[in-house]
């Protein structure tokens, strides 16, 4: 099939260059056979949207918050912007600032190892901050402290663009899944993958987007817009899955997807009390 419906596998990980970028993934994450990769244009589609949310950033400064090995900067670099990242992993940070953003390097900023609860950077000095792939790993009150963080190095008015795992839709996946075991007499002894030790608990910090709109906006952000994206799964009927998107129901939408921008009254006005 063509377009989004493609499919690609592989047997083969270890010859793709740039394996996570193009989206490949395990197969499965239940009794995987450790050796087949499918690409995942799904998630391709997910991280194109948050990356659209940021709006045209060529020649803006954005500070990618969570950064892994620059995957996400260096394509925004290929979009014009100029990126800076932090993350906590040595190797992450090291293979980051090993990348080329930019014909000649100039659209890179800087890339640095630390806490994302103190961003190694100047106060309004990035337009725009993006966070993909990393609240999930953090707890409510870490959330809080990186929120106050980021709100620290925007501009004023500058936007924030968060893509995360909704918390909403895996449990609802997983429902049905238990519902159809116990209809077919097994026990429904699964659990979200990445939670519980099934197979880790990298995601202990999943959320939803009325805990996300609730931090966002005690930390003076404006009015957090949830971004919905077209579910797209096997053997769904491509006209109920637009049906569903055009319900704007939360609750299957894949990943949360929140844009907002600092306030900029609150924002000038911290300024003026540090002069």
């Amino acid at each position: 099939m063509n377009g989004w419906s493609k499919i690609e596998k592989t047997n083969n990980i270890e010859l793709i260059q740039e394996a996570w970028l193009q989206g490949y993934f395990a197969e499965s994450h239940y009794d995987w056979n450790g050796c087949t990769w499918n690409r995942n244009f799904t998630e391709l589609r997910s991280r194109d949207l948050a990356l659209m949310c940021l709006g045209d950033v060529r020649s803006k400064k954005v500070l990618d918050v969570g950064c892994g090995d620059g995957t996400y900067a260096f394509v925004l670099s290929k979009l014009g912007a100029v990126v800076s990242g932090q993350d906590l992993g040595r190797e992450q940070i090291e293979k980051a600032n090993n990348r080329r953003y930019g014909p000649s390097n100039e659209l890179k900023g800087k890339f640095v190892r630390g806490d994302a609860r103190k961003l190694l950077f100047e106060s309004n000095s990035f337009d725009c901050v993006l966070s993909a792939d990393f609240f999930e790993h953090i707890d409510l009150a870490c959330k809080r402290e990186v929120l106050k963080e980021i709100y620290r190095v925007l501009v004023p008015g500058g936007r924030l663009v968060i893509k995360t795992p909704n918390l909403t839709y895996l449990r609802l996946v997983i429902a049905i899944k238990r519902a159809a075991l116990i209809l077919r007499g097994k026990l429904p002894d699964i659990h979200i993958a990445h939670t519980k030790n099934n197979p880790d608990n990298e995601h202990h910090g999943l959320t939803n987007f009325g805990e996300m709109k609730r931090e966002l906006e005690d930390c003076f952000f404006h009015t957090p817009i949830f971004h919905h994206q077209i579910l797209t799964r096997n053997n769904l009927n491509p006209k109920l899955s637009a049906l569903i998107l055009k319900l704007k129901l939360k609750a299957f939408s894949e990943h949360l997807i929140i844009s907002t921008h600092k306030s900029i009254f609150v924002g000038v006005s911290d300024m003026l009390s540090r002069d």
